[in-house]
């Protein structure tokens, strides 16, 4: 075993660490040692992901999402924070670190990289479906915050709610990484779509949901409010169908025991 490999663990658990530390200082309202800990996270995050890309090139690893996942929630947490969007940047922040926790405790077949890939579409269309998927879960926070304002909502989130304009764009990115997806399917299996794939077919279980969700939107034909509800049940649904099916058994991290 390479001797590298253990540290891709270990710098996703330290990222987890810091997420859950960013998490508390925003409860706390501390948010500028909020930030500093969730840019550490951060950094620890992507570096994690760059070394387990480095040790699986060219073969792709599966079961990753989970651990690109709060990276990407960071990211959209940071922007959120530099629109002056507080206090939906200390909501993100706290998801960031469930997703991260989850991941870390739960990893599958970490160490596993398969199999070939003949394009780099293969290495493309996992962190476009990862922002998607985050876009997704910001989309449900936003709606909370939506439906937790009431009637103090402001005229302009009333006319173009925020949750909408995560869940299109969303649902955008995430519909190109299913084509990338199976143009990468077809380069390795000679077919588009393996239905048989469980992965596959939970995907596209999310992919329904939210192209439904696009035509309310479009259409306006349920009012705002009604909308948000739609928005915050998709978070259970991408839990269930997107992520525990990426994670395995609980594992306590060595070098925490």
């Amino acid at each position: 075993m390479n001797p590298l490999n253990p540290w891709v663990l270990i710098l996703f658990q330290s990222s987890a660490i810091l997420y859950l530390a960013a998490a508390v200082m925003s409860l706390c309202r501390v948010r500028l040692a909020a930030l500093l800990c969730l840019a550490l996270g951060l950094i620890l995050n992507t570096a994690s992901i760059s070394l387990k890309l480095y040790l699986s090139w060219p073969m792709q690893s599966p079961f990753q999402e989970p651990f690109w996942l709060p990276a990407a929630m960071a990211v959209l947490a940071f922007g959120a924070h530099k629109h002056g969007r507080p206090v939906l940047a200390g909501h993100l922040t706290k998801l960031t670190a469930v997703l991260a926790l989850i991941a870390a405790l739960f990893p599958n077949d970490y160490y596993l990289p398969f199999p070939r890939s003949n394009t780099i579409v293969a290495h493309i269309f996992l962190p476009m479906s990862v922002v998607g998927k985050a876009c997704f879960y910001a989309a449900g926070a936003a709606a909370l915050m939506f439906l937790a304002r009431g009637e103090e909502t402001l005229e302009h989130d009333r006319a173009r709610p925020l949750f909408g304009r995560f869940m299109v764009w969303g649902f955008v990115i995430f519909t190109l990484s299913l084509f990338l997806a199976e143009i990468w399917s077809y380069l390795g299996w000679a077919s588009p779509v393996i239905w048989n794939n469980a992965t596959m077919t939970s995907t596209m279980a999310v992919w329904f949901y939210y192209g439904c969700f696009l035509h309310l939107y479009l259409l306006r034909a349920w009012p705002p409010r009604r909308r948000a509800w739609f928005a915050l049940a998709g978070v259970p649904l991408l839990v269930v169908f997107t992520l525990l099916p990426e994670t395995g058994g609980f594992k306590w991290p060595e070098w925490l025991s």
